[in-house]
């Protein structure tokens, strides 16, 4: 999930506890605040996850998502130590970009907090040098069905954007042919 449909999602909540607070209080005000808070919140959150950025190509009638996916050419050796050094500085470099990672699965969930858009969480483990490290690679709902093809223990390989070398997002599994 994004940081925009977490603060969306947070300003659901804080509608929700506003309306609580402001209808013990008795507050006419307070209460058609925040009655509007949550209800704005809820309308661009269900918005924000149900539409995806698409653009025309030609005439053809074909729409293709707009985000290009270019992949990067460090290793995760690289991007970890680079972290390890200076985190300032990595995040320079390597943060919101993608990269190519090869793990194995440590675990898997799908019960992240409330589960609301689907995928799963897996929890992946690489050897740097002489160093076990764990890491957590974040699946979108569309993966779910080329995750079913995998276990824990599975050695796997993925392209992911790099929050930082324990975190990565919008994960997609990639697959020999």
């Amino acid at each position: 999930m994004t940081t925009v449909l977490w603060i969306l999602f947070g300003g659901f909540v804080l509608g929700l506890l506003l309306l609580i607070i402001f209808g013990i209080a008795k507050k006419p005000v307070g209460i058609l605040v925040s009655i509007i808070l949550s209800v704005m919140c809820l309308i661009f959150f269900v918005i924000d996850i149900t539409i995806e950025p698409k653009k025309n190509i030609g005439n053809s009638g074909q729409t293709e998502v707009s985000e290009t996916k270019e992949i990067g050419t460090a290793t995760f050796d690289e991007i970890y130590y680079a972290y390890k050094e200076n985190e300032l500085v990595a995040d320079d470099l390597y943060q919101y970009n993608r990269y190519r990672v090869t793990a194995k699965i440590n675990g898997m969930t799908n019960d992240g907090l409330f589960n609301m858009t689907g995928g799963a969480t897996l929890t992946m483990e690489t050897k740097v040098d002489n160093t076990i490290v764990f890491f957590y690679a974040e699946f979108e709902k569309e993966q779910e069905e080329n995750l079913k093809s995998v276990k824990v223990g599975d050695t796997i390989t993925f392209e992911g954007k790099c929050l930082d070398a324990g975190n990565w997002s919008e994960c997609e599994l990639v697959t020999e042919e």
